[in-house]
């Protein structure tokens, strides 16, 4: 099986992931062929190392599979590990009133499994999402791993790749938050920023720019949205950020040098944004998938951050390809 259509983002990923040498469970390679040929990409090129979750024989007997130091099958209902992994949640959730036989019957969800596998330090990252739900992939890894600190805010991001090089950063988008939070407050999308300054930074490796978005660019406009957005900026400029930011801004004059020469003469973002937080998962939501589906955009993610330990959350819509991207950044996110 090959990588389709490399990008020179995309390769410059897959080479930082080799080095990491990280080991990644997938817990869906049971009911989604696309997550079995991902794992089975992910193993040949050693981007990481892939551990799928299966019920039977039926997917090492169909793919061909044998085992190795890049490839293991583990089935999740007769697994060796079930007692340790079920008395371990047990542990850490008997205050929340869960009973011995409730954690038991909570592994038998290969979602669950891949979570405590996580917690427990057998696997180093998690991501699931193209059979499950967002809600049912990430509910155990709330419950289970949650945030770096007891006030992390969890959140998600997008990462959008353009061949038009004079988009973003060399044609790279960060796209925030799209898929976990309906309606992110103004101290919610306070911490939006700043964890998805630190994503571009340390694993996307582009140059944060960063416009909140609206229907309005500086108050050209009222209402309820364009408030909410104009004041969060005024919180983060508040604690004096290291990097560019403004807001509010509709997107045309976030990212278009032309159209932010008439909009927003004065402000330092000058069309070249590369970081968009959105006011709504709704909005941030559709935007990403139109850019995907009809603008070209190459997209990454859903991905997940403010998690201790990386947990991402899969398109439903992904391909194996998409799936594999999505692997090399949650082996990236557990440097």
């Amino acid at each position: 099986m090959t990588i389709e259509n490399l990008s020179p983002f995309e390769t410059k990923i897959f080479n930082r992931a080799k080095k990491a040498k990280k080991t990644i469970v997938l817990p869906e390679a049971f009911g989604c062929d696309d997550v079995v040929k991902a794992g089975i990409m992910c193993a040949e090129n050693k981007i990481a190392k892939v551990v799928l979750l299966v019920e039977d024989d039926s997917v090492q007997k169909r793919f061909k599979i044998v085992e190795n130091e890049y490839l293991k099958l583990v089935n999740y209902k007769t697994s060796d590990l079930k007692p340790m992994l079920s008395s371990a949640l047990y542990v850490k959730r008997k205050d929340k009133g869960l009973t011995m036989e409730g954690a038991e019957n909570l592994l038998n969800s290969p979602v669950y499994f891949g979570t405590m596998m996580v917690e427990l330090g057998l696997v180093d990252g998690m991501a699931c999402g193209a059979l499950y739900t967002s809600s049912d992939s990430l509910r155990p890894a709330l419950q289970i791993i949650k945030g770096k600190t007891p006030t992390s805010f969890i959140s998600s991001y997008f990462i959008a790749i353009s061949e038009n090089k004079n988009i973003g950063d060399k044609g790279v988008l960060l796209l925030s938050d799209c898929g976990l939070n309906i309606n992110p407050t103004k101290e919610n999308l306070v911490d939006i920023c700043f964890d998805s300054v630190k994503t571009a930074r340390s694993i996307v490796g582009i140059n944060p720019k960063v416009a909140l978005l609206s229907y309005s660019t500086l108050g050209s406009a009222e209402g309820d949205c364009a408030i909410k957005m104009r004041e969060a900026t005024q919180l983060i400029k508040q604690k004096n950020p290291d990097f560019v930011i403004d807001g509010e801004f509709q997107f045309d004059a976030a990212v278009n040098k032309n159209v932010a020469k008439r909009k927003a003469p004065n402000s330092e973002l000058k069309g070249d944004a590369t970081v968009l937080i959105f006011p709504n998962l709704e909005s941030g939501n559709i935007a990403y998938k139109i850019m995907q589906r009809f603008a070209g955009f190459k997209v990454i993610g859903p991905l997940c951050q403010g998690f201790k330990k990386p947990i991402n959350d899969l398109s439903r819509g992904a391909d194996a390809n998409e799936i594999l991207r999505a692997v090399a950044i949650t082996a990236l996110q557990c440097e």
